[in-house]
């Protein structure tokens, strides 16, 4: 068996960077697959050369220590700066949104409609708002929004009430 691993090394190092890439499937923090790079490279090297295990293990630290410091903080970097990543959600577009009364809106009960859809309404201050009566999203609590008569402050995305 030891023989068949020395003849066949470009084999046995593929068989470590597949696992190394299961590993990192798991893991998803890109070390595996660094280490993986430097199992594929040696597996390389050792298709090449007939097998040097000293040169394959060689080649393989050099590759995996060169993406681990080199190559993975900058995809990490990438991965964490990704665009949008700081875009706002449906919901945080809402405060300030005009929308029609459907239905009387209380501090309790109200429905309105934004942007074609038909939410569930509470007035915010205590006031109340009529059917057919323009109204602005306040601020949104979980699948109800919070209306008030005052469009939003453009300086902030709230209302005081």
């Amino acid at each position: 068996m030891l023989d068949w691993m020395l003849m066949n090394g470009w084999m046995v190092w593929l068989i470590i960077a597949v696992l190394l890439g299961v590993v990192e499937i798991l893991t998803l923090d890109l070390t595996f697959l660094m280490l993986s790079g430097g199992a594929l490279a040696a597996s390389l090297v050792s298709g090449v050369t007939g097998g040097n295990l000293i040169l394959e293990v060689l080649v393989f630290v050099a590759v995996a220590v060169l993406l681990l410091f080199a190559i993975r903080p900058r995809l990490l970097r990438r991965l964490h700066d990704a665009p949008g990543k700081d875009a706002l959600s449906n919901t945080d577009r809402l405060p300030g949104q005009p929308c029609l009364v459907l239905e009387t809106v209380t501090a309790h009960t109200g429905l309105v409609r934004l942007d074609g859809d038909v939410w569930t309404a509470r007035a915010g201050g205590g006031e109340q708002y009529e059917v057919d009566e323009q109204v602005y999203v306040q601020r949104v609590n979980g699948a109800t929004v919070v209306v008030t008569h005052v469009p939003l402050n453009p300086a902030g995305p709230t209302v005081q009430a």
